[in-house]
């Protein structure tokens, strides 16, 4: 297990994580609960899901779908019944579709804001309450495209991380005052699962090695959770050391 005996910031606070089923969700859940958060894991995959809490000692699980209607207000009343309230949220799922303007379908188009924007917005909507009443903190796992010199055949979903930063800025700006911290982070090429694949469709050579890995990602997640209530980091932009 991964499990230690915790930071006094952070330890006995309670946590929903999305998209923990793999990649930079399953890292930040593991590495929250290294620091002793209790930890309610959300993705879609029941059987992912089963292999993080295998890692994580005493964790829970909900398998569901935060894209869909009603889903972002049942995962968060369904966490604070099983936590007793929420004092972290952070927010990992998302999906990749590539393809020019030109060619990407309405399909695709409406499924990215579908669950890289909407879902993420419901999900925050529920959460603020609580998170009020805790002075909580709420991440956004974002993407470092936002600022990418070059977005051709990525437009789209380019699209929907910039409307998620919208987003995670004007909750930031309407809830400072009530002591709830929101954190961006824009990591680069990172060794998951959809990095693999992604690589796979261009027909590029995968080398992990050579990316960020997740548990880089939530090891800045956790030191900006862990900062002082006195400081605030808005927005981590993360990279590879190497070219990929």
């Amino acid at each position: 297990m991964t499990m230690s005996m915790g930071h006094a910031g952070l330890n006995g606070q309670r946590a929903l994580v999305t998209g923990a089923g793999r990649g930079i969700g399953r890292a930040i859940a593991r590495r929250l609960a290294a620091e002793g958060v209790r930890v309610m894991c959300v993705s879609r995959t029941q059987s992912e899901l089963e292999e993080t809490i295998a890692e994580i000692d005493g964790a829970f699980s909900l398998a569901t779908d935060v894209s869909e209607d009603g889903a972002g207000q049942a995962v968060i009343d369904a966490t604070c019944a099983r936590l007793g309230g929420l004092d972290l949220l952070v927010q990992s799922a998302g999906i990749f579709h590539s393809g020019t303007i030109e060619q990407v379908s309405l399909q695709d188009f409406d499924a990215l804001h579908r669950i890289n924007v909407r879902a993420p917005f419901t999900v925050a909507q529920a959460a603020l309450p609580a998170l009020k009443r805790a002075q909580g903190q709420m991440v956004f796992m974002n993407s470092s495209i936002i600022r990418a010199a070059n977005i051709a055949g990525r437009a789209a979903y380019a699209a929907s991380h910039a409307a998620l930063k919208a987003i995670a800025d004007g909750i930031r700006d309407e809830v400072n005052e009530a002591g709830v911290r929101v954190l961006s982070v824009m990591p680069g090429s990172t060794a998951t699962p959809r990095q693999a694949a992604i690589f796979a469709a261009s027909g590029q050579i995968y080398r992990p090695e050579r990316l960020l890995q997740a548990d880089d990602v939530a090891d800045a997640v956790c030191a900006a959770l862990l900062l002082p209530r006195t400081a605030e980091v808005t927005d981590i932009f993360m990279r590879p050391m190497l070219k990929a």
